[in-house]
């Protein structure tokens, strides 16, 4: 079993709180090219007024990747990602089993990759990237952004930051079709409805979003309310298109 883990230079900010980009990673393979690999890259706070603040916000982004790594929160630290590991290279052999030596075997893997999108001496912004494939049709991907109070450790609701969500449902509306026309120009002539499970009348609220320093970033995830096909949705709104519904100057 490979292992690497190591940490990338921190980055501190002006509330003193530094972040320190942690990585895991670890290989075993059946054969050339055919692995079952664990990398991950996570962020670790240290520092700040608050050392239970900063604990509470280090929790919060370690049950993220737990849920990534597909791991149980009670197995035996600090060899946790080994036995995640471990337990991958097993569904790779099982897999393979099944398969048998005609068959085609590809690689098993569960990958995060994760970076601050926007950092003051207030808040902190992070976008936590996953990739995964263990087998069926196709591998499965997704992102969680969250913004946390580096003051209290909880990060920000929506309400937080916009005014009247009622009013932002708009804007979002239009934002998803517009950001599908520019990911695939064969879905001009789409309208919300054509892009959505059919379940939803209207664009759900959501519930991925952050602050960047540009506005404010949503993201609905694949089969949160489209097919896979549709792919995942990034969605920008600028400070501008905002207007009166969120304050810029409340976050600088």
């Amino acid at each position: 079993m490979a292992c690497q883990q190591t940490s990338t230079p921190p980055v501190p900010n002006a509330a003193s709180v530094t972040v320190t980009m942690t990585k895991v990673k670890k290989e075993k393979c059946i054969r050339d090219s055919v692995c079952a690999t664990l990398d991950l890259s996570y962020p670790v706070l240290t520092g700040g007024a608050n050392a239970a603040t900063t604990k509470s916000i280090n929790d919060s982004i370690l049950a993220f990747v737990y849920l990534a790594a597909e791991v149980d929160p009670a197995w035996p630290q600090p060899q946790i990602f080994d036995s995640a590991a471990q337990k991958m290279f097993a569904m790779l052999q099982e897999d393979a089993a099944i398969r048998g030596t005609d068959g085609i075997q590809m690689s098993f893997s569960n990958e995060l990759k994760s970076k601050v999108v926007w950092q003051t001496n207030k808040y902190l912004s992070l976008e936590m990237d996953t990739w995964s494939f263990s087998g069926g049709a196709h591998g499965m991907y997704g992102t969680l952004l969250e913004t946390f109070d580096l003051n209290t450790g909880k990060p920000l609701l929506l309400t937080d930051i916009v005014k009247d969500t009622t009013a932002l449902r708009p804007l979002l509306e239009k934002g998803f079709v517009e950001a599908k026309k520019v990911d695939a120009p064969d879905m001009a002539k789409m309208t919300l409805a054509d892009f959505l499970l059919s379940e939803f009348k209207q664009l759900p609220m959501p519930v991925i979003y952050c602050i960047v320093p540009e506005g404010l970033r949503f993201v609905y995830n694949p089969y949160e309310v489209a097919p896979y096909a549709v792919g995942q949705t990034d969605i920008l709104l600028t400070w501008a298109q905002l207007g009166g519904l969120a304050d810029k100057g409340k976050w600088e």
